[in-house]
């Protein structure tokens, strides 16, 4: 049979792609080159937005774009009742969402349905065998990866939270063939009603898309030292990341945590402070194109993985790096 993978990238009504969404891309065209198969995306919308162009330059063939009033706005449980009957039907080899709220509320409501296996927070696959691959994601903090092997025969799901910064598109521009289903979904589809959107600032904008993070760690997080922490992501127009020590405290919330159990993040600038440098956080930072530490503890393992470091006490250098950056945006140094 073949083994042809569904991919679900998470696209916005102007047809764009962030970068989990690209890292998806990435992931599905490097196991189709693999295993043989043919690429088909997904998308949901109230009304019909044409993706083949951006699409088409990811070697993606096919699109299926679900269209119902329901689908305005995302809804696990009315994208579930639209992609059942069709994923059914074809019965794909694997289907890729991101480790994103609308991945992680998607992918297990439809593993349930289908009765098949889901692995969250898939960070490798090993396709040495096609027939049986194995699937790995992060246990025990990080410290550890599980190997999962799906059931036979069955659609196999997984969210990954991979990014692709840099990735290229296919040398050769396919057609995408665009496939309209009209689900007619009921009312009873969706529990769950869409209020509204609130505004994001840059604490709470999603640190996966940021191309500036700021991210404090366990030595970042003192009251004197926090503030000037958020000052600075406010100068640098970053957004604000943490480690997982400090999600324990409750001082910031889940949300902002990144490595192999929270985000990966792949942004232009990457600044840690405070931050000690773990495995299981500097494996969701290894993408970021430069990457700078400050940090009090010279032996401290983050230096290993900067691409500039400096050996200091975060309530000397914040004041002075602040001061420093208004008067170069003052003096046009800065744009």
């Amino acid at each position: 049979m073949p083994k042809n993978i569904w991919v679900f990238p998470e696209l916005s009504g102007e047809a764009e792609i962030n970068k989990s969404s690209l890292g998806l891309l990435n992931e599905a065209r490097a196991i189709a080159e693999k295993v043989g198969g043919a690429i088909t995306a997904i998308a949901f919308g109230d009304e019909y937005h044409d993706y083949a162009e951006v699409l088409s330059r990811h070697e993606v063939s096919q699109l299926y774009f679900f269209k119902d009033p329901l689908l305005k706005y995302f809804s696990a449980e009315a994208s579930a009742a639209a992609l059942l009957p069709k994923i059914r039907d074809e019965k794909p080899w694997l289907f890729i969402m991101g480790d994103t709220v609308e991945g992680r509320e998607l992918a297990p409501r439809l593993a349930a349905l289908l009765n098949t296996g889901l692995v969250t927070g898939c960070v490798k696959i090993d396709l040495s065998d096609p027939e049986k691959p194995v699937f790995y994601r992060p246990v025990y903090a990080g410290q550890l990866f599980e190997e999962i092997v799906s059931p036979s025969g069955k659609t196999m799901l997984i969210t990954t939270g991979q990014s692709a910064p840099d990735l290229k598109p296919a040398a050769a521009v396919a057609r995408v063939e665009t496939i309209i289903i009209e689900p007619r979904l009921s009312a009873e589809s969706a529990k769950a009603k869409h209020i509204a959107y609130l505004s994001a600032d840059f604490q709470k904008g999603d640190v996966a898309e940021a191309p500036t993070v700021v991210a404090a760690g366990m030595g970042a997080i003192d009251p004197f030292i926090f503030p000037l922490v958020e000052e600075l992501a406010v100068l640098l127009e970053g957004t604000i990341g943490t480690t997982r020590p400090v999600v324990d405290t409750g001082k910031v919330s889940r949300e902002r945590l990144i490595g192999q159990t929270g985000k990966v993040v792949a942004p232009d600038f990457y600044l840690a402070l405070g931050v000690s440098g773990a495995s299981h956080h500097v494996g969701g930072i290894q993408d970021s194109r430069k990457i700078v530490a400050i940090n009090r503890d010279p032996q401290a393992p983050i230096f290993r993985s900067v691409d500039a470091g400096a050996v200091g006490d975060l309530r000397d250098v914040l004041p002075k790096l602040i001061a420093r950056i208004k008067k170069a945006k003052t003096d046009g140094e800065i744009l």
